[in-house]
């Protein structure tokens, strides 16, 4: 869930999360967790969720647990819908520092996040904490495509002049590439390129595919667009 009413662009923001959700609410209820190793994340989780399979009680038990640990920490630090950027599944986005977050079950202060963009839709985020960019909500994301999302740190709030060149180098950055890896999205053993002439196309390698070939706008529709336009949206009266 993401605010329905805030700026699109944010500043100053701080990320919560309960740590390690599933196995502590399951270890203050005493569960038998046989010879698992809780301090490997993989291997803990790997046994829960097997214990969650056709067991719809334990499933809901542990939705439920951590819903409630989200709201009450709000309610406890009188936290207003407002101040509410994002609730996550075990963790929230807000507009302050919590005061007591070590109750029961703790919600650790994750990340201090400096800037914060939010979609045209209200369904995509990016943010920056610590120069590095994290995105949430975009189907088909791939890594390789961080090497654009994180040109989205140097931008300049401060200089609109200077932000809105910003902005267009990004656009630019992508369409102008001539970098075949920002356009091939990984898809089982294959790989997935759209095309200008033949639509979604997948294919074993793309050393056969021309880049002048591939349809950069609808690359640029998707991963890019609406983070752009929410920034001109909120930065051009400013």
């Amino acid at each position: 869930m993401i605010n329905s009413t805030c700026p699109l662009v944010l500043h100053d923001l701080f990320s919560y999360d309960i740590q390690a959700a599933h196995p502590s609410i399951l270890q203050k209820q005493f569960f038998d967790f046989q010879k698992t190793n809780l301090e490997n994340k993989i291997e803990r989780n790997i046994f829960i969720g097997q214990q969650q399979i056709d067991n719809e009680n334990l499933s809901s038990f542990l939705t439920e647990s951590v819903d409630n640990l989200v709201k009450f920490y709000l309610l406890e630090n009188n936290v207003k819908d407002e101040e509410v950027i994002t609730i996550q599944k075990d963790g929230f986005i807000v507009k302050k520092l919590l005061q007591n977050n070590d109750e029961f079950i703790g919600m650790k202060l994750r990340e201090y996040i400096d800037f914060l963009i939010i979609s045209l839709d209200r369904k995509k985020f990016l943010y920056c904490s610590e120069g590095k960019i994290t995105v949430k909500g975009i189907s088909y994301y791939f890594k390789e495509f961080d090497k654009i999302y994180q040109l989205f740190a140097n931008l300049d709030f401060c200089n609109k002049t200077l932000l809105f060149e910003q902005l267009n180098n990004i656009k630019n950055s992508l369409l102008q590439s001539t970098n075949k890896s920002l356009f091939c999205i990984p898809k089982d053993e294959e790989t997935l390129i759209i095309s200008t002439y033949k639509g979604d196309i997948e294919v074993k390698s793309a050393d056969y595919v021309s880049i002048s070939s591939i349809d950069k706008i609808k690359y640029y529709n998707h991963f890019l667009k609406d983070f752009l336009s929410s920034i001109y949206l909120e930065m051009y009266d400013v």
